[in-house]
């Protein structure tokens, strides 16, 4: 396990995410994420939840007033929560349901979209090539 992990796996336990979570996100085993956070707690490194952040807004910690009986908010808005989704990636289950794989129908590359299964190009600038700049076949060349 590498330090970069160690770091990952102390931020997501801060967050609340469990040892099956850490583990699908850094691609490491369970038990392997369980037994290094027991022994972080025993040496009196700090990795759990804390409860203060609770009613704290995660990116920006404005307090947030929690509604009894519902849901419990995480964050203050959805600027927020979008802010904070965006920098923290690797906390996202990308679990093989939602992943899927197709060729760029442009450049032939092979590449991965999570959560779209109807994507056809690679990027942006592929489609623009596919769409506007593609040679005309039925036209002839008289000479």
């Amino acid at each position: 396990m590498t330090e970069i992990q160690k770091k990952q796996i102390h931020e997501m336990r801060r967050y609340g995410c469990t040892y099956k979570h850490i583990a699908s996100a850094l691609s490491l085993n369970a038990g392997t994420v369980k037994t290094y956070c027991v022994r972080a707690v025993q040496k009196g490194l700090d990795i759990l939840p804390s409860p203060m952040a609770n009613s704290l807004c995660k990116q920006c910690g404005t307090p947030i007033e929690q509604i009894p009986k519902r849901k419990k908010k995480i964050f203050c808005s959805k600027a927020c929560s979008q802010k904070w989704w965006n920098s923290h990636v690797y906390l996202v289950d990308r679990s093989s349901k939602a992943l899927y794989h197709f060729t760029c129908p442009t450049c032939g590359k092979q590449f991965s979209s999570y959560g779209k299964a109807d994507r056809k190009y690679c990027s942006h600038e592929c489609y623009i090539n596919d769409r506007y700049y593609q040679e005309d076949d039925n036209a002839t060349s008289t000479v």
